[in-house]
């Protein structure tokens, strides 16, 4: 039987984007993204959902939200986003944690469930599932050992690699246990970009939940799957943006 009391799902989110400043908070019928988002997760998975923000008072209204819907929210450095991952992790006393991205409002929560089978099997350094041949880009997340975390930190000052965590495990394959998670057949070379970067994207969104957001009820990784096949002109609503997967 899976331990679940190690695992935890984070959250990553911060209100400063570049790109789309405010995304997490942007309303997706009548509820903040973040809290879709949430929502998503909490349909199917049992264990912790932590929202990780940053300490600046630009991010307490991710705090604020956390209260109001009863979710814990741990505060930590902004730009150093490994360390806010391992403070949050030891509070907690997961093992392992599922990494997710504020700006994936799509995710699919049985690809947590996923990952977590699969490493109760290998017990691995980093599984991953955001690839061509895993789940679409926005809808898959990635489950970190909290040692390989310490490893990261204890490796490395380069700021990019502190803020964005996964490129320093991918780029030193000989260092880490990584397994690519391979996704359902229909789910691979779907060449959709689900995550939100920009406000095209924050559109696209939008108009899925409007298409398939009916009475609160939950929709699946295949009912967004196969409203693209029913409706192809939505790729156009951020065609050209994203490049892709590289890994």
């Amino acid at each position: 039987m899976i331990n679940q009391n190690k695992y935890g799902i984070i959250i990553q989110a911060r209100l400063s984007s570049s790109r789309l400043p405010g995304k997490v908070l942007r309303g997706i019928a009548g509820k903040p993204m973040l809290q879709r988002q949430i929502e998503r997760l909490k349909n199917n998975l049992t264990i912790p959902v932590i929202v990780a923000t940053s300490c600046e008072n630009s991010d307490d209204k991710i705090a604020n939200l956390c209260n109001q819907i009863g979710i814990e929210c741990y505060r930590g450095p902004l730009d150093n986003v490994v360390l806010r991952f391992l403070n949050c992790a030891k509070k907690y006393k997961f093992t392992h944690i599922i990494r997710v991205g504020g700006d994936d409002p799509l995710i699919d929560p049985f690809c947590c469930s996923e990952l977590i089978d699969l490493n109760e099997i290998g017990n691995y350094d980093f599984l991953y599932a955001s690839h061509d041949f895993g789940w679409p880009y926005g809808c898959a997340a990635e489950l970190i050992a909290v040692n390989t975390l310490e490893k990261i930190l204890n490796s490395t000052q380069d700021s990019f690699d502190l803020e964005h965590t996964i490129p320093f495990i991918l780029n030193n394959p000989n260092y880490f246990n990584i397994y690519k998670v391979t996704g359902p057949k229909n789910y691979q070379n779907q060449n959709l970009s689900l995550s939100v970067d920009y406000l095209q994207d924050f559109l696209l969104i939008e108009r899925i939940y409007k298409e398939l957001l009916v009475e609160e009820k939950f929709f699946s990784m295949q009912d967004i799957i196969n409203l693209f096949s029913n409706k192809p002109e939505l790729r156009d609503i951020n065609r050209g943006l994203h490049n892709g997967f590289e890994r």
